[in-house]
Order: C-alpha cells, then sequence, then structure tokens
C-alpha cells in the first residue's frame, strides 16, 4: 500500500504584501492646508490742499510749513493759489536780524534747474543777509513761471511782508524773463497795490537759438528799475549786445559783471563761485536799498588772499567787456561785511 502523502502545512501567519510607496500616497488629509482669506486694507484718500473757490487770477493764497533746513538757512513751505493746478514749492531765507524796512525778494530758477543749484543758492544766501528771499520752484513752462510770480506776490500783500509797498522781483536765466513778464503784467494792473518794481535778473539770456530776446525789455516803463547780473564770459547774454539794448530800454538799468563767469556763475574754483555768488546777492540786496547815479561795477576773485573784490560803480561803457580790474577798488570783508572805501 503505497505511503499517503503529507498536506503541506500552511504558515500560521501569512506576511502582509508589501505596498509601493509613492509620493502620493505619503501625503494625508492633515497635510493639506485650507487656503488662508485676503484680508483687503482700507485704502486712506490722501488729503489734497483745499483752493480757494474763486476763480479770479489773483486770489487768496495758503501756507503751510512742511520742514526747516537744519542750517537754520530757509523754511520750506507750500503755497497754493486759484489760478495754480498744483501748489508750488517755495524756500523762505530769513535774515538773521531782518528790519521792518527790508524788501522781500520773489526769485525762481533756470530752465531745467531746481533751486538747489548752487548759483541760486548762493546768491539768495547772500542776499538773505539783509532781506528775505522767497524763491519758488517751477517748471519749464514760461507761462506757468509767471503765474507762480502772481501766487507768491498775492501771498506777501496777504501775510504784509512788503511792508513798504514795493515789489522785488528776480530771476536766473528763464526765471529772470518770467520775471519780466511778470513785472509788466503787474504794472499793467489797475488793481495794483505796489509803489514801485524792482527787477534783479541774474544770467539773463538774451541771445535766444534764433532771436534776441530783447522786447520784453524794451516794453518795460520808465517807472521800473532794473539790475543785470551777467558773467562776462556769458554766451547767452554778450556784454556789448546787452549794453546796446540797455540803451534803448524806457526803464532805467544797472549791470554788475561778474568777471570770467559763465551763463551758470561758474568760474575757477568752487571758493571762488561761492564768494562772488554770494556777494552779487549782498549787492544786488544793497542795490534793492538805494540805486547808486552811476551804473555799472564789476567784482572779481583775487588777491592775496584770494578773496572778492569790486570796483566802485561807474559810468555806463566804462570797461564794457569786464576784462579790465580798473577803476577804484573797493576793499571788501570776506564774509558779508560792508564795502570799505
Amino acid at each position: 500500500m503505497p505511503p499517503k502523502r503529507r498536506k503541506a502545512t500552511e504558515p500560521s501567519t501569512t506576511p502582509a504584501p508589501k505596498r509601493r510607496s509613492t509620493r502620493a500616497s505619503k501625503s494625508t488629509t492633515s497635510d493639506v492646508k485650507s487656503p488662508i482669506p485676503k484680508i483687503d486694507k482700507p485704502k486712506t484718500p490722501k488729503a489734497k490742499p483745499s483752493r480757494p473757490k474763486s476763480g479770479k487770477a489773483v486770489s487768496t493764497s495758503q501756507a503751510t510749513q512742511e520742514s526747516t533746513n537744519t542750517s537754520n538757512q530757509f523754511t520750506t513751505v507750500s503755497i497754493t493759489h486759484s489760478s495754480l493746478k498744483n501748489s508750488i514749492l517755495c524756500q523762505m531765507y530769513t535774515p538773521s536780524t531782518p528790519t521792518p524796512s527790508s524788501l522781500a525778494l520773489i526769485f525762481t530758477h533756470g530752465a531745467g534747474g531746481t533751486l538747489s543749484a548752487p548759483a541760486v543758492v548762493n546768491f539768495c544766501t547772500g542776499f538773505c543777509t539783509t532781506n528775505p528771499v522767497f524763491g519758488f520752484q517751477g517748471n519749464m513752462n514760461l507761462t506757468a513761471r509767471v503765474k507762480g510770480f502772481h501766487a507768491l506776490i498775492e501771498h506777501l500783500i496777504q501775510t504784509h511782508e512788503n511792508k513798504a509797498g514795493d515789489l522785488v522781483l528776480g530771476g536766473r536765466s528763464m526765471g529772470a524773463r518770467a520775471a519780466v513778464m511778470a513785472a509788466s503784467e503787474v504794472v499793467s494792473s489797475k488793481s495794483s497795490a505796489s509803489n514801485n518794481v524792482l527787477l534783479i535778473l541774474v544770467s539773463y539770456p538774451l541771445q535766444g537759438p534764433k532771436d534776441i530776446r530783447d522786447q520784453i525789455l524794451l516794453d518795460l516803463p520808465a517807472d521800473v528799475s532794473v539790475l543785470f547780473i551777467i558773467g562776462s564770459k556769458d554766451s547767452m547774454c554778450p556784454l556789448e549786445l546787452l549794453n546796446g539794448v540797455r540803451q534803448k530800454m524806457k526803464a532805467k538799468s544797472w549791470l554788475l559783471v561778474v568777471k570770467d563767469a559763465d551763463h551758470g556763475m561758474h568760474v575757477s574754483s568752487k571758493a571762488a563761485e561761492r564768494g562772488l555768488g554770494e556777494m552779487t546777492g549782498r549787492m544786488a540786496a544793497e542795490w534793492v536799498g538805494g540805486r547808486n547815479e552811476e551804473t555799472e561795477e564789476k567784482i572779481w576773485w583775487g588777491g592775496v588772499g584770494k578773496e572778492v573784490k569790486r570796483s566802485k560803480w561807474e559810468g555806463a561803457g566804462e570797461d564794457v567787456n569786464g576784462d579790465g580790474e580798473n577803476g577804484e577798488e573797493v576793499k571788501t570783508e570776506k564774509k558779508g561785511g560792508r564795502r570799505k572805501r
């Protein structure tokens, strides 16, 4: 009888089949994070400066202090006016010891420049030794720059800054052209409350690309006084050409020549540029205080101590090119002092 086959014994426990792990199998529901909803912050509308509702070209103006320069040289204010689309930035230079009779100057920079241009800063620093300066920032639009003058004039009238009633307007390069145009409009206006208008024109751009910009100067009436401050090497205002225009002008004019200075009032060194620039400002303020009968003077940088030298006021046409240093020399102090004869 054949032997019986034994049954294969099954293992008591069968190992669970191995599962292939994948990236998907590792993720669980606990790993899924619910998106955090975005919370929009409420937008706060920017406050716009209020403007007068009056549609007149000359209306009320507002001044608000924004910041003060650490050098205590000027204060920055914002002026708004009904004739302006935007407020204009103004830097107020105040003398350390102002006097009630000190007339304030409204001044603006050249085309493409700013109030921080060295020629502007140096001039205003010198002028504010005795008189206040309101320098305002503008764009390259000549008409808009003229409106800026009117806004500042209205501000001075309302704040009683021009106690003497006279107006002193000025600028350099394109700003000088705008000052002339604003002065003509003020004089022709019957509502003008000012007695006299004085003009300080630094680096007036008489020679344009295509023509000579003399007509607005010739249109100035006889009761306007004009001070030209021109570099002897200014290609945009040749002195011979300027003196020819001055002879035709109805308004009386004075000329201060800065020897070796170009249109930007640049000279040999920064020290000379600053010294001459500040001296032009001091001499302009001196001119505002009282005009000399003689109409031409010049300044230069030189001497043993390398400082500003100035001649006496002379008659028209003497040393027209400003090349010489002839005439009676007037000694000057290095820092803002009065001249000594």
